[in-house]
């Protein structure tokens, strides 16, 4: 009998963590655990009728993310299983793909990072395991050279959440030389345009309501809120994008390698950002799984951060400090920090395998 091969087994852990996924989620298990995806269903009517997102409707969400929202209405029908389980189905390509990416940065123990509590507790939730899909194997092309196809990787990133726009100038500073560099980012736009394009022309108001929404959002999961006492607080929303773009800045004039500079940038984002919702952490598996001097922070970093949803709903106010889900938090950033200090002090350590 032939062992199965690294690739099989990437697969196997990737089925296995969906389907635990798509189970503690699902809106007909009794005692389910929240999502966002069944949360769109039951505030959304125009959803429940099967208008499109973000072009019939505003929805705060970039335009891939509202065409998955739509493809999942349009396939399961009128009903809320219908819906999630079509939406559970169209993710269970990008937990694959997040697997094989792991077993190609980290090797065979990497892959099963794809079983990580916080993929498995908050996969089937949002639109990040997405995000974290084309991430990695943007990454993964990087690593061997392909440029070009990274920045396409990139910019479809993009398409469903703007955050891999953090990694574009480090990938066109890598690149060596204008040209190349002026490539990358048209070959970035190549993967964000396809869907931002439709969207902007037939519905130029979106824009504008979706830069509205998210510079109203306020504290979320952030550390500032314990100096604030307010969620609201617009000069302690001020301050987190103040220290989150200090982070970027020395990772991008710090001498190390592209995969440890991407770690400092999106983790440095995460540490400042007035948002960081606990689905956020899904990109950094990529790094979490091929760098191992951080793995003696993650016991407590995917601990807090899996405690966040699980204390969520305990209390009336969980955005205020001394509530169960904040105290979570910022134990998860006291972790998250120290992995950004681990990175920043070898960064030679912080490799992926090529």
């Amino acid at each position: 009998m032939r062992r199965p091969s690294a690739t099989q087994l990437a697969i196997a852990a990737a089925v296995v963590s969906w389907m635990i996924s798509f189970y503690i989620h699902h809106p007909l298990v009794e005692g389910n655990i929240y999502s966002d995806v069944a949360s769109f269903w039951w505030r959304e009517e125009n959803l429940q009728r099967g208008e499109l997102p973000c072009i019939q409707y505003f929805f705060e969400y970039p335009p891939s993310a509202c065409l998955l929202v739509y493809a999942s209405r349009l396939l399961g029908g009128v009903s809320i299983t219908g819906y999630y389980v079509a939406f559970s189905l169209l993710s269970l390509p990008a937990f694959i793909a997040i697997a094989i990416c792991l077993s190609r940065l980290a090797g065979l123990p990497g892959s099963f990072f794809i079983l990580a509590p916080s993929m498995v507790v908050y996969g089937v939730y949002n639109f990040d395991h997405f995000f974290t899909a084309f991430l990695a194997a943007a990454l993964l092309m990087q690593t061997r050279g392909r440029w070009r196809v990274a920045a396409v990787l990139l910019g479809l990133g993009f398409s469903v959440k703007l955050f891999t726009v953090l990694l574009l100038p480090l990938l066109m500073l890598d690149t060596g030389d204008k040209r190349k560099a002026a490539e990358t980012g048209l070959f970035f736009a190549v993967g964000a345009l396809p869907t931002w394009v439709p969207v902007l022309l037939l519905n130029p108001g979106w824009l504008f309501e979706f830069v509205s929404f998210h510079a109203s959002w306020g504290l979320e999961n952030s550390w500032l809120v314990w100096l604030s006492n307010d969620p609201f607080s617009q000069s302690a929303k001020l301050f987190a994008y103040l220290a989150a773009l200090m982070l970027i800045i020395r990772a991008y004039t710090y001498s190390a390698s592209f995969a440890a500079k991407s770690f400092l940038i999106l983790s440095g984002f995460l540490i400042g950002s007035p948002t960081f919702t606990p689905q956020m952490t899904l990109w950094l598996l990529p790094f979490t799984a091929s760098f191992t001097r951080l793995w003696a922070w993650l016991p407590l970093f995917e601990s807090a951060n899996v405690a966040i949803i699980f204390t969520w709903f305990l209390t009336d106010t969980p955005t205020l400090p001394w509530t169960p889900p904040q105290t979570m938090a910022i134990l998860r950033v006291i972790a998250l920090s120290a992995m950004w200090v681990t990175v920043y002090r070898a960064p030679t350590s912080a490799t992926f395998r090529t």
